[in-house]
């Protein structure tokens, strides 16, 4: 166990983005599933030293003594979820559960045989391959449960990819005593800051600044609130509302206002906490829309290369200039990167001197407004997506000027941060694209993006490329 402060975090390394606990506890699950049915495929030879009824041992039925065996792990397997051994704590507690883990499987194996009897299906069973299958399944999830504990209480010792990074927020005497609680004797807790809540009142602090950098750099996998008895909700649903654009998980440490809430209730190590906000798209979700951007946008460049060919040669030859425009966007928490269209304007606008298009806008080339009509001119963006830089869908990137000021005009505006940009977004195909010259228009679009990153799905994604291939079919609000 070991506790970790850091002062001077940004001159550290980035460090590796970490496995989430959900994850290893799905994979734990499916090893035990491949144990258990390993088992009994291993056991197999032993059917005939103590035969069948009738002396025979068939291949149908060696086969069908391995399906008995997968249908059993199943069993076993939910079993053990439903009392709680896939839980973290319990992963790495090889001695607190291995009679649990036993006493369970002992059980099924009982009541499987149980089952075949009452049934009369005893002429399938082969009295070796059931000893045998029983003493090997047995010890092998015993010494499965001892390594899985062992390999992942190294994985979560301090710097580890199961550590668990924590920044506290509160005055020091609060941080200090909910730090000390949440170090657990099973698993390592890194406390990489503590910060006091006026420091991050406000996006453009230092403090605030630094910490929005560390979560960029994947630094930080949870935000601890620790307030006063005597602080007021208005006092907290402002800092709250501040940490809300952060793609990390946020918890309130003990207050009297957890009365006035209602949701869902964790400990990280002693301390109870009420969770305000979840990392959006965390898990097993990560690697799935990961592969979605990743897959999609390589054959999407395979198939539409012919495409922005054509498009770089007609921009080339219809007025001077580059013929990408790259401009500077705000991503993912604060990242800055280069977005790249096709050039469909005279003027190569970025940072402070930045102007929305318009319709009838002169400064969109004969080009530039077929381009920007059909969103060809988004099409480079697949490049950004592959780079992970971008997503195919999500909340569309605003140039930096825009982003600064709608943040301070519109509430909860950089929650939309914390996911990645994409190409398209549920705004886009809901009608809310193009100029956007009234704060109405862009608080319709951010609550659709809202709406977006606390609904996503694998196919709430595949649903809005569709929908964006009719929108560009049709399109309105596009110049």
């Amino acid at each position: 166990m070991s506790i970790t402060a850091t002062d001077d975090i940004q001159t550290g390394p980035r460090r590796r983005r970490g496995i989430s606990r959900d994850v290893c506890a799905d994979l734990a699950a499916l090893l035990q599933i491949v144990i258990v049915t390993s088992a009994a495929v291993a056991a197999t030879p032993f059917a005939t030293l103590v035969t069948l009824p009738d002396g025979m041992v068939t291949e149908p039925r060696l086969i069908a003594l391995c399906a008995v065996g997968f249908l059993t792990s199943l069993v076993y397997t939910e079993a053990l979820r439903q009392g709680g051994y896939f839980r973290f704590d319990q992963l790495i507690d090889s001695w607190g559960t291995v009679r649990g883990v036993v006493w369970r499987f002992g059980l099924i194996m009982l009541s499987f045989v149980a089952a075949c009897y009452s049934l009369g299906l005893t002429q399938f069973l082969s009295r070796g391959w059931l000893i045998a299958w029983a003493l090997m399944g047995g010890g092998s999830v015993v010494v499965s449960r001892f390594v899985m504990a062992r390999i992942l209480r190294s994985l979560s010792k301090a710097g580890g990819l199961l550590c668990r990074r924590l920044v506290f927020v509160g005055n020091p005497s609060r941080t200090h005593f909910f730090s000390a609680r949440a170090v657990s004797t099973e698993t390592s807790v890194e406390i990489v800051r503590s910060y006091e809540p006026e420091n991050l009142e406000a996006p453009d602090t230092p403090d605030f600044l630094g910490l929005q950098r560390m979560v960029e750099g994947g630094m930080v996998d949870d935000i601890i609130v620790c307030p006063r008895g005597d602080d007021t909700d208005k006092s907290l649903a402002k800092l709250l509302d501040q940490l809300r654009q952060l793609p990390v998980h946020v918890s309130l440490g003990p207050h009297p206002l957890w009365v006035q809430r209602t949701g869902r209730t964790e400990s990280i190590g002693k301390v109870p906490t009420y969770v305000v906000q979840r990392r959006p798209i965390s898990g097993w979700d990560t690697f799935t829309k990961m592969l979605e951007d990743r897959i999609l946008s390589f054959l999407m460049l395979l198939a539409l290369s012919p495409v922005m060919l054509a498009c770089a040669i007609a921009v080339r030859l219809d007025s001077k200039g580059p013929i990408f425009f790259v401009q500077r966007r705000q991503g993912m928490a604060g990242d800055i990167f280069p977005i790249m269209k096709f050039r469909s304007m005279r003027v190569m606008e970025d940072g402070d001197d930045v102007k929305q298009a318009t319709k009838d806008d002169d400064r969109i080339t004969k080009v530039g407004a077929f381009l920007r009509k059909t969103s060809l001119d988004e099409l480079p963006q697949l490049i950004n997506v592959l780079r992970g830089q971008m997503s195919l869908v999500g909340p569309r990137p605003h140039a930096l000027k825009h982003d600064a000021y709608y943040s301070k005009l519109i509430k909860d505006y950089a929650a939309r941060h914390r996911v990645k940009p994409g190409m398209t977004g549920w705004a886009q195909v809901n009608g809310f694209r193009g100029e956007t010259n009234e704060p109405e228009k862009m608080e319709a679009r951010l609550k659709c993006d809202l709406e977006y990153i606390e609904n996503w799905s694998l196919w709430f994604d595949l649903r809005i490329l569709v929908l964006t291939v009719k929108a560009v079919l049709k399109p309105e609000n596009a110049y």
